[in-house]
């Protein structure tokens, strides 16, 4: 009997995918971390700066993300797609995927315009492979 190759496990694939989004984001000038929370508020990666802790940010998340979702609905209002939390130290941006949500933490001067476009590029990409495609901003300008 001959041993048939290993075929490339899918998760490994969307392990890259969710790093490299979050690589993007990270990118941008003022931003300080983010991560990649399932809906069940599970860490599912981050990069986060020294001293915030990624489970309780993760949990929050996702509390946050599932409440704006049922707040939405309950209110017969378009589905929650990103939020945006500011305060004096800096921002936090939310946004909902198939897969969960995406936390970027920004400190006070981050340009918020260029983060939004792309967060909403990051959510796109992940819906498109996790779910129906939308359209994908060109630049900051389109959202």
């Amino acid at each position: 009997m001959s041993a048939e190759p290993a075929t490339p496990r899918p998760a490994s694939a969307r392990a890259r995918e969710f790093r490299r989004i979050l690589a993007e984001m990270l990118k941008i000038d003022r931003v300080r971390g983010g991560l990649v929370v399932a809906a069940d508020g599970l860490v599912i990666t981050a990069s986060l700066p020294r001293g915030v802790a990624g489970e309780p940010l993760a949990a929050l998340a996702a509390t946050l993300g599932r409440e704006l979702e049922v707040g939405a609905d309950r209110l017969k209002r378009t589905p929650f797609h990103t939020a945006l939390f500011s305060a004096d130290d800096g921002t936090v941006f939310l946004g909902s995927s198939p897969v969960g949500f995406v936390v970027v933490l920004g400190d006070r001067e981050v340009n918020v315009g260029l983060v939004q476009w792309a967060l909403r590029k990051a959510l796109a990409t992940l819906e498109g492979a996790w779910g129906p495609q939308s359209q994908i901003p060109a630049t900051p300008e389109d959202i």
